[in-house]
């Protein structure tokens, strides 16, 4: 008697011959749904058979990892790379004298300065110009009520990112297109776990659903990514994929 007994690894294609593969996968689930209506009748309403229609396929994936192209094609998008403008976090930023000057260095050179959004310790914005010049990543402060070894919010600006920045458009006119989907895991012998098959299962057409969540927390955990599939029939046939028994081999 052989057994399943691990998760599948998962490899889509697209259109373009794109390849997305995985083998961190925490979960990964085939749900076949088929619509069974009863065929009833007679005394004590019987059972005298089951109609059969509607079979659905559905594919849930969840992996460890976070994989930007997988949220691309949830989204129904190419990955573009280059140049772009990011805005800056929250930071706090102790003030330094420098040649009779108070100052403080930001992280990234500001690419608008007037999106620079400095607030004094009780929480007073700081205006441009009149509180603060800036030069480059430097911040001079002209505010006389703020002193070196006070320290500033820095709550954002506006900076141009590397050239090698990677982005995904999120266009609510634009969804998700279909992959071919290959699962594939092994069947074990119950007794003395050894693997015994490959299980390879094919999908020709899979559909990613534009469904998604983004969850963290604070806590230092790895977050998980959820990535679901349902199975479209051909337009010329009904055959949607196929399951491989490989006799296995090292």
């Amino acid at each position: 008697m052989a057994v399943i007994a691990d998760v599948f690894d998962v490899v889509l294609i697209d259109s373009n011959n794109e390849v997305i593969g995985t083998t961190t996968l925490t979960e990964a689930n085939i749900e076949v749904t088929v619509k069974e209506n009863d065929v009833r009748g007679g005394k004590g309403n019987q059972l005298y058979g089951v109609l059969h229609s509607d079979r659905d396929v559905a594919l849930n994936l969840t992996d460890i990892k976070f994989r930007y192209e997988w949220m691309a094609k949830q989204l129904g998008q190419n990955i573009v790379t280059g140049a772009g403008v990011a805005y800056a976090m929250p930071k706090w930023y102790e003030v330094e004298a420098v040649s009779s000057e108070k100052q403080i260095t930001l992280d990234n050179i500001p690419s608008d300065p007037a999106s620079v959004a400095i607030y004094d310790a009780a929480g007073k914005k700081l205006e441009l110009t009149t509180d603060f010049t800036i030069a480059g990543a430097v911040v001079k402060l002209v505010d006389v009520a703020i002193a070196a070894g006070d320290s500033v919010e820095v709550r954002t600006y506006k900076y141009a990112t590397d050239p090698k920045t990677e982005s995904i458009e999120i266009d609510n006119a634009v969804f998700a297109k279909g992959v071919k989907a290959i699962l594939e895991t092994i069947e074990i012998d119950e007794a003395t776990e050894d693997p015994t098959h490959t299980l390879q299962y094919q999908f020709y057409n899979a559909l990613p659903s534009g469904n998604f969540s983004v969850t963290t927390a604070s806590e230092k955990t790895a977050s998980t990514q959820a990535f679901n599939l349902r199975v479209v029939k051909p337009a010329k046939s009904t055959t949607v994929g196929k399951v491989l028994r490989i006799p296995y081999s090292n």
